[in-house]
This record gives C-alpha cells, sequence and structure tokens, in this order.
C-alpha cells in the first residue's frame, strides 16, 4: 500500500537493546512469581517492564512520524499524513 520500508538505524538499534531489557523484565516477574515474591515487590516490577515498553513505543512513533508521515508531506499528500497523526493520537487517547 505504499509503505516505504525506512526506520531509522539508530531507532531500530535502541528499540531491540529496549525490549531485551523488556524480555529480561518479562523473565523476572515470572521468576518472582514462581517464588511467590511480595505482591507489591511484582507489581513494581510489572509497572517497571510496562513504563520500558512505553518507551519501545515512543521510539517507533518518533520513527513514523520522522519517516511515513514526513514522506507523506513531502510528496504532497497532506490529507494521509493527516489521518495517520489522527490514527495515532486516537490510538495515545486509549
Amino acid at each position: 500500500m505504499g509503505y516505504i520500508k525506512q526506520m531509522k538505524q539508530i531507532i531500530k538499534k535502541n528499540a531491540a537493546r529496549r525490549l531485551a531489557i523488556v524480555a529480561g523484565q518479562i523473565r523476572g516477574v515470572q521468576e518472582m512469581i514462581e517464588r511467590e515474591k511480595y505482591c507489591v515487590d511484582i507489581i513494581t516490577q510489572i509497572e517497571a517492564a510496562r513504563e520500558a515498553l512505553s518507551g519501545v513505543g515512543g521510539l517507533i512513533l518518533q520513527n513514523h512520524l520522522e519517516t511515513h508521515v514526513a514522506n507523506d508531506i513531502k510528496r504532497g499528500r497532506g490529507k494521509k499524513a493527516n489521518e495517520e497523526i489522527l490514527k495515532l493520537y486516537k490510538l495515545a487517547q486509549r
């Protein structure tokens, strides 16, 4: 559908690094549950993982705006760019 693969390499690298951290946090939560650790400590770790995953989402959003949406604007497809931005805004409101 006209999608151009153009993820910025620095964003790709940072997202992969952060996802590895999230994976480690999730494994840690699994271990905490198996060992029946204190519930508040488990919830604290879950929230840390959620925040880390949110950071990955922020990187992907940044990439989308800086590459795909910017490309649409440069090519005179302002309506499509607006639709993309509104779609992202609605996702953020959930």
